[in-house]
């Protein structure tokens, strides 16, 4: 899900949201891509952007997760 915010009273600006805390992520801010094996497209709302301090949790866990030989099938 996408955020529509506006800047200085300017036209509409897209934003995308941190897929842990829901929050967009702007310009100023540093994000952090995280991909499961077990989720390549994001249809599960694991894979995704998540701001960088967000991500830890969730990139440590798709560590793990990537590592297992048995978790493609």
């Amino acid at each position: 899900m996408a955020y529509y915010g506006t800047l200085g009273g300017g036209s509409p600006r897209r934003f995308s949201c941190c897929l842990a805390c829901k929050q967009p992520i702007t310009d100023g801010q540093h994000s952090t891509r995280v991909d499961f094996q077990t989720d390549p497209d994001g249809s599960a709302g694991l894979s995704g952007l998540y701001h960088t301090v967000c991500s830890r949790p969730y990139a440590s866990l798709a560590r793990v997760v990537n590592m297992n030989p048995w978790a493609r099938f």
